[in-house]
Protein backbone atom coordinates (compact mmCIF):
# COMPACT_ATOMS: atom_id res chain seq x y z
CA UNK A 1 0.00 0.00 0.00
CA UNK A 2 2.82 2.37 0.77
CA UNK A 3 4.16 2.06 -2.78
CA UNK A 4 0.79 3.11 -4.18
CA UNK A 5 0.68 6.07 -1.80
CA UNK A 6 4.19 7.13 -2.81
CA UNK A 7 3.27 6.94 -6.50
CA UNK A 8 0.16 9.04 -5.88
CA UNK A 9 2.23 11.69 -4.10
CA UNK A 10 4.74 11.76 -6.98
CA UNK A 11 1.92 12.11 -9.52
CA UNK A 12 0.39 14.98 -7.51
CA UNK A 13 3.76 16.74 -7.36
CA UNK A 14 4.18 16.29 -11.13
CA UNK A 15 0.85 17.95 -11.88
CA UNK A 16 1.46 20.63 -9.25
CA UNK A 17 4.70 21.76 -10.91
CA UNK A 18 3.61 21.67 -14.56
CA UNK A 19 4.20 24.98 -16.32
CA UNK A 20 1.16 27.24 -16.69
CA UNK A 21 0.46 28.22 -20.28
CA UNK A 22 -3.24 29.01 -20.43
CA UNK A 23 -6.58 28.70 -18.65
CA UNK A 24 -7.21 25.15 -19.89
CA UNK A 25 -3.86 23.95 -18.51
CA UNK A 26 -4.62 25.41 -15.08
CA UNK A 27 -8.05 23.78 -15.08
CA UNK A 28 -6.58 20.41 -16.13
CA UNK A 29 -3.85 20.64 -13.48
CA UNK A 30 -6.25 21.45 -10.67
CA UNK A 31 -8.78 18.78 -11.63
CA UNK A 32 -6.09 16.11 -11.90
CA UNK A 33 -4.39 17.21 -8.69
CA UNK A 34 -7.61 17.10 -6.67
CA UNK A 35 -8.68 13.77 -8.21
CA UNK A 36 -5.33 12.25 -7.20
CA UNK A 37 -5.65 13.84 -3.76
CA UNK A 38 -9.07 12.23 -3.32
CA UNK A 39 -7.68 8.82 -4.28
CA UNK A 40 -4.77 9.36 -1.88
CA UNK A 41 -7.11 10.24 1.01
CA UNK A 42 -9.23 7.15 0.35
CA UNK A 43 -6.08 5.03 0.21
CA UNK A 44 -4.80 6.42 3.51
CA UNK A 45 -8.11 6.03 5.34
CA UNK A 46 -8.59 2.41 4.23
CA UNK A 47 -5.08 1.23 5.07
CA UNK A 48 -5.33 -1.47 7.76
CA UNK A 49 -3.37 -0.70 10.93
CA UNK A 50 -1.88 -3.57 12.91
CA UNK A 51 -2.11 -3.64 16.71
CA UNK A 52 0.88 -1.99 18.36
CA UNK A 53 3.14 -4.12 20.57
CA UNK A 54 5.96 -2.37 22.38
CA UNK A 55 8.35 -4.26 24.68
CA UNK A 56 5.88 -7.03 25.38
CA UNK A 57 2.97 -4.70 26.15
CA UNK A 58 0.01 -4.96 23.79
CA UNK A 59 -1.97 -1.77 23.35
CA UNK A 60 -5.62 -2.41 22.52
CA UNK A 61 -8.47 0.00 22.08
Amino acid sequence: MFLIDALLVLAMLFFLFLPVTDHRTVHMRLCTFFALLAVFVVSITHTPVAPVQLAGIVLTH
